[in-house]
């Protein structure tokens, strides 16, 4: 039977793997250039997870297959690969993909991944820090970025930190969640050890390293911890450790069964604590977690796609991306904050990442079947950030919006506003009789669209004695049918900012302003955005049978392929009508055989 793995990696991009393949740090990754097929792949407008590798596996532009985050349209409704799959009776697994793709009917999906605001029903502790030296951990920022507004999405922070509580004892340490449930442990330092009391037993942990995974049956809560000593000096009162995530086994997934199976290997956890960047105190934590995970997943693979004849297996792990965001700021020469005397080290750590990965990738090529191929791809790549800008902001300086005491649209009086799921980079007008409080007239709407148009294309900042505009594309809802919007979700106007533009809002006012620290984005930037070591486009490598030995899709002559073209290629490798996908199949990077 014909299978297909994708193992997805958030932010994967060409320069980054090109260059870590040449200083020969990635042999797996270099045997797939050698004996397969490479592309990249145009993302769509926003260029972020949740758009792209919906429209990756979907095989549907936006307009059709993308309702906003985590909320998934129908698969037979829509008529895309998963129901193209359904209909000729080959199943999909898609283990830790984003939720706003559904796999229902005869497909698996476990542990799907939890875009909302509210908390995740499959964790019960979150992963934590904590330390006597709080106030050493935390400090408040001048900006936020991300969407939504007031979001850290750029930062990556993992984790929170929280006080270990000193008495007489020793250290009181909480394990807390979003629901309510939270149990208090003893952590005591003797002798220089650290050991933790569970219910009755007491566990000693080790210095610099991760315990084993410690049952938490004897606290009633059905679960596993773990977790890494990094200071132990009572004296000094210097003690911090670093706490895994728990989660909820039988909140994963709807496929009790096959959940035991994949948990076998060991608890899933979907987020690590300490973050993938240079300046971090614990990296080897992070990197250890990160290819844990990653191992996890393609024990994952290889059970359903080799055992349980599952035809199509999906993933997206996010390592890679997180170092981007975190390091590419420091080592891009085109970032403003690029040191040369200090590149390496954070060079060093996205190289360390694109190891991990590689690892994992070898262990696929090495123990998949002959009837399987092999899809490394990713929905984006990542550029450096040169400004921020606050959207609301600048449309209320153009009288273009009305905003509340936190900076928010008063629905009672906006003529223009972003709805939260869908990116930021759409706007909808509240218009009278489709908004609920809508105050702008159906006859106004022409004009209410030009002047936005108007005022985005004269938004702009002053680059080193160079006029910049901060948006390089917008349009009209009814002219966006050529990257792939349209529908009843879409905005009335879509638009991207310029590369190193990237959204948030500043403490101190601003609608446009310098970024306060190094850093990396994709989302709001165009999808062609480039600079010396970053690139927006998402990347696409096949390996395995009817794949092209050798082959290099270079978009400069022929074009990029797009992100829906994987799905009608999945199809066509599968046998099954892609007749319904936008996509087109991707010959170039086929053999003769297939």
């Amino acid at each position: 039977m014909r299978k297909v793995i994708v193992f997805g990696v958030d932010g994967l991009t060409m320069p980054l793997l090109k260059r870590y393949v040449g200083q020969g740090a990635l042999p797996n990754i270099a045997r797939m250039f050698q004996q397969g097929a490479a592309a990249e792949l145009l993302p769509f407008i926003s260029a972020w997870g949740d758009v792209n590798w919906v429209t990756f596996l979907a095989g549907q532009s936006p307009g059709t297959s993308w309702r906003g985050q985590s909320l998934p349209p129908d698969n037979q409704a829509t008529h895309n690969l998963l129901a193209a799959m359904q209909q000729a009776g080959k199943k999909a697994a898609l283990v830790h993909f984003p939720e706003s793709i559904k796999a229902d009917g005869d497909h698996f999906s476990f542990a799907p991944y939890w875009g909302r605001g509210k908390p995740w029903p499959g964790e019960i502790f979150k992963p934590m820090g904590h330390t006597t030296r709080l106030p050493a951990q935390g400090e408040a920022r001048p900006q936020s970025l991300g969407w939504p507004p007031r979001g850290s999405l750029a930062y990556h922070n993992k984790g929170a930190w929280q006080a270990l509580v000193k008495t007489a004892e020793g250290y009181q340490l909480t394990l807390n969640g979003g629901h309510g449930d939270s149990r208090t442990l003893l952590l005591r330092i003797e002798a220089g050890q650290a050991q933790l009391r569970l219910g009755s037993e007491t566990v000693t942990l080790p210095r610099q390293a991760w315990s084993p995974w410690l049952s938490l049956a004897a606290l009633d809560i059905a679960g596993s911890v773990r977790f890494y000593l990094g200071r132990c000096d009572a004296e000094n009162e210097d003690v911090e450790l670093l706490q895994s995530q728990v989660t909820r086994a039988y909140a994963l997934s709807e496929h009790p069964h096959l959940a035991r199976q994949l948990l076998e290997k060991g608890p899933f956890f979907s987020k690590w604590v300490a973050k993938a960047a240079a300046n971090g105190d614990y990296l080897s934590a992070t990197w250890q977690e990160g290819d844990e995970q990653s191992q996890w997943l393609v024990d994952s693979a290889l059970t359903l796609t080799q055992r349980e004849n599952y035809a199509l297996w999906a993933t997206v792990h996010r390592l890679v991306d997180e170092s981007h965001h975190n390091c590419l700021g420091q080592c891009d020469p085109d970032s403003p904050f690029y040191q040369a005397q200090d590149a390496e080290q954070h060079d060093a750590v996205m190289r360390k990442c694109y190891q991990i990965l590689d690892t994992s990738i070898g262990r696929l090529m090495n123990e998949m079947d002959d009837e399987t191929v092999l899809m490394l791809a990713s929905d984006h790549g990542a550029v450096p950030n040169r400004y921020m800008c606050d959207i609301y902001r600048y449309l209320e300086k153009q009288q273009l919006a009305v905003l509340d005491e936190q900076g928010l649209p008063d629905m009672a009086r906006t003529p223009l506003y972003l709805k939260d799921e869908r990116g930021g980079l759409e706007i909808f007008v509240n218009l009278k009789g489709r908004e609920a409080s809508g105050v702008v007239e159906v006859a106004d709407i022409d004009d209410v669209c030009a002047r936005a148009l108007q005022a985005l294309a004269n938004w702009q900042v002053n680059d080193q004695g160079q006029v910049r505009n901060a948006v390089s594309i917008a349009l009209r809802k009814e002219d966006a049918a050529g990257i792939g919007f349209w529908g009843e979700c879409a905005g009335d106007i879509i638009f991207a900012y310029n590369t190193g533009f990237v959204w948030g809002v500043s403490q101190s006012g601003e609608d446009i302003c310098p970024v306060s620290e190094p850093g990396a984005n994709h989302g709001p930037q165009k999808p062609t955005a480039e600079t010396a070591m970053g690139s927006n486009y998402g990347v696409l490598l096949a390996f395995g049978r009817g794949i092209r030995q050798g082959y290099y899709h270079d978009r400069q002559q022929r074009g990029p392929y797009r992100m829906v073209d994987p799905a009608a290629t999945i199809a066509h490798l599968l046998g099954i009508s892609g007749s319904d996908l936008d996509g087109r199949v991707m010959r170039e990077m086929l053999d003769a055989s297939c």
